[in-house]
């Protein structure tokens, strides 16, 4: 009687717990938007040029670190909306050639390429757009559906260990 009674408790505690720790997962998913842009306002610059790097889709009210070739060259914080701008002047003289502007907040991590002239010639071109997506945040319905087969399994084998119990208790009686 004893052993049905904790076998009951354990069960009950144990569909408590999944509940618990499904309802809380529901609620502790974050929904960011999809689609993050990194622009540049002239995709062929000359040494000594300024070029404004625009990013858009970033998390709101953050530091992002912009670096090119490798090398930070200084951070922007981006509003409420997660968009942020920075003016980079190029040195002079510079390296000619393809330089990658890399912008990451953290999360979110965007490349956009630019072709460097050493010339000092300024041409004014279209916009070059990177496109990227943030990561999904929160649990998938698949981790739910683990964790409570997890909880399942537990379950039966407390049932089982209590059954076990009870059988050699009366074997040796």
């Amino acid at each position: 009687m004893r052993a049905n009674r904790t076998a009951a408790l354990i069960v009950s505690l144990l569909v408590v717990f999944g509940a618990l720790v499904t309802g809380a997962a529901a609620v502790s998913a974050l929904t960011y938007p999809t689609d993050a842009t990194l622009t540049v306002n002239d995709p062929t610059p000359s040494c000594g040029q300024t070029v404004q790097v625009v990013g858009t889709g970033f998390l709101p009210n953050t530091e992002v670190t912009v670096s090119i070739g490798g090398k930070t060259v200084g951070t922007a914080m981006t509003d409420a909306d997660g968009n942020f701008t920075f003016p980079y002047t190029l040195p002079t003289p510079c390296d000619a050639g393809e330089q990658i502007i890399r912008a990451t907040d953290g999360t979110n991590t965007l490349l956009v390429s630019i072709s460097v002239s050493s010339t000092t010639e300024t041409t004014a071109t279209p916009t070059t757009v990177a496109t990227g997506s943030l990561p999904v945040t929160g649990s998938s319905g698949t981790t739910m559906h683990l964790v409570q087969a997890g909880i399942l399994m537990v379950a039966g084998g407390g049932i089982l260990l209590l059954a076990t119990r009870k059988r050699r208790q009366t074997t040796t009686a």
